[in-house]
């Protein structure tokens, strides 16, 4: 069994995997050798996931036994050439996992061995029926963009709309599935994927199935490819497997949309990245923060690093109470949902472990210091703060938190949340029938309004305000005056504006 030797934290140390040349049937012959991080270190991280942990196979390290997990296995049998040496870096076996201590401080490491990495090669796992010629398409879909960056950042021409359109009515349909199948493969949902193609060299880094490879462009191309095509995309999809659902391609879109578009851009506040990532898996749960802390701008600011002694129940506590200090926000306390996995946290506390949908009323500040900044794209978005500019007055003593607050009000009524609901502008809010009860098309909005009309008071505040301007303002409250691009919608003509407040 390898033994590790350990790092020089002074010297800024990793561990790199020699990975010797040999025939593809031989065995896996690796060496480790300590190296210095710095921008001149030549090396290919790899980005992967585990998979079943229990089931594992032997590779020879330094000329001893050291086990890995199938999926890995089988990625360096690919990787690895018959003539060159590869030089390589793989969590897995490039840090020792059974030290706690190292793998809190290697953690941090992770963004500055991503950024620093000649290539980042993703391995998607091993081909199965059509894989290949999925694979192809996405390098025919990736090269009908002339340049990939500028277009994810800045949005497709309508011309590469008609020729997305024209190459998956050219496509067989079982490669159309295929490519949708592609998409759903486990990389796509494990938490550690976001910082590792985040930080990559975008235009070196190369998406592999099996024999076949693509670029990372591409792939990030073929996912908006699949939504402006969605319509037709669907059809040949479910025409050869009426079961199957094209929804996947939005974990390349959310892959797409966590980098940072131009270097002038500030880095993301991990508050953001909970909120976009929180249904992304990981096997430890403390990964569902330390996962994404390489991305995140404002860490050292919050300061968050690495424990993994600690329970994932202390981790989240103290992200809160920690945030909560840093941001002078509690914008966090939104985040919980029940029910929860983790049954010792605090009820104020988010399970960030557990995938549950966060409302738009939570998401604020995508980026550190705020979305106004020349080029931003989501300078739009409209910030909810029902508290204005004050500022929370907050304590906490073990599972408790204290905070100040103004009585305004009493609870009258309860109602349901309609998580699909959405406004595309005011022309849908307070319709009523001819027996003046709510006749929107969602049940629980009708719910909702006809609190409103039905209260014994309704005659007295529609006589004082009109009836259309307290629809309209209590609908508007309702959506927090957001429709669902998270913009305001258009102001009606002659709306009193003290209603509306």
């Amino acid at each position: 069994m390898y033994q590790y030797s350990p790092l020089e934290e002074s010297k800024g140390e990793i561990r790199l995997l020699e990975l010797h040349p040999r025939d593809f049937d031989d065995d896996i012959d690796c060496s480790i050798r300590h190296a210095t991080l710095a921008n001149t270190l030549e090396f290919t991280a790899l980005s992967y996931t585990w998979g079943d942990p229990k089931v594992r196979k032997a590779i020879l390290v330094g000329g001893q036994t050291f086990e890995v997990t199938v999926n890995l296995f089988d990625a360096l049998r690919h990787l690895r050439s018959s003539r060159e040496m590869q030089t390589l870096w793989v969590d897995a076996v490039c840090i020792n996992q059974g030290d706690l201590d190292e793998r809190s401080k290697q953690v941090l490491r992770m963004r500055d061995i991503y950024t620093f990495a000649n290539t980042v090669e993703v391995w998607l796992g091993l081909a199965e029926d059509d894989d290949c010629a999925a694979m192809a398409l996405v390098d025919k879909l990736g090269a009908t963009v002339s340049d990939p960056e500028e277009s994810l950042a800045s949005g497709f021409y309508k011309e590469y709309e008609q020729a997305f359109l024209d190459i998956f009515e050219g496509a067989e349909p079982e490669e159309v599935r295929a490519l949708s199948q592609l998409f759903k493969r486990p990389w796509w949902t494990r938490v550690w994927v976001v910082q590792e193609l985040t930080l990559a060299n975008q235009q070196a880094a190369i998406v592999r199935c099996g024999e076949a490879a693509a670029p990372w462009l591409s792939f990030l191309v073929t996912a908006y490819a699949i939504e402006s095509s969605w319509f037709i995309v669907d059809a040949i999809v479910t025409g050869v497997a009426p079961d199957d659902k094209v929804d996947a391609f939005n974990n390349g879109i959310r892959m797409a949309q966590c980098r940072r578009v131009a270097p002038t851009h500030p880095p993301f506040a991990l508050l953001e990245l909970l909120h976009q990532h929180r249904d992304c898996e990981s096997t430890d749960p403390k990964d569902k923060v330390y996962g994404l802390l390489g991305v995140s701008g404002d860490v050292e600011n919050i300061g968050i690093t690495p424990n993994y002694d600690q329970s994932p129940e202390d981790i989240f506590t103290d992200l809160f109470e920690k945030h909560v200090l840093a941001t002078k926000s509690l914008d966090m306390i939104c985040a919980v949902r029940f029910p929860r996995r983790l049954e010792g946290l605090p009820s104020w506390v988010p399970d960030w472990s557990v995938d549950q949908t966060v409302p738009g009323i939570c998401i604020n500040d995508r980026y550190v210091g705020g979305n106004e900044f020349a080029g931003s794209p989501i300078a739009h978005f409209e910030r909810y703060a029902a508290s204005g500019a004050s500022l929370p007055q907050v304590s906490f003593s073990g599972m408790h938190m204290s905070a100040a607050g103004i009585c305004f009000g009493r609870i009258a009524s309860l109602g349901c949340v309609d998580e699909g609901m959405t406004f595309e502008g005011v022309e849908s809010f307070g319709r009523a029938d001819e027996t003046g009860k709510s006749a929107s098309d969602s049940d629980i909005f009708d719910e909702w309004l006809n609190m409103v009309l039905d209260s014994p008071i309704w005659d007295s505040i529609a006589g004082r305000y009109g009836m259309e301007n307290v629809l309209d303002a209590f609908c508007r409250t309702l959506v927090t005056n957001r429709n669902n691009q998270m913009m305001r919608p258009p102001e009606q003509a002659g709306t009193d504006s003290e209603v509306r407040r």
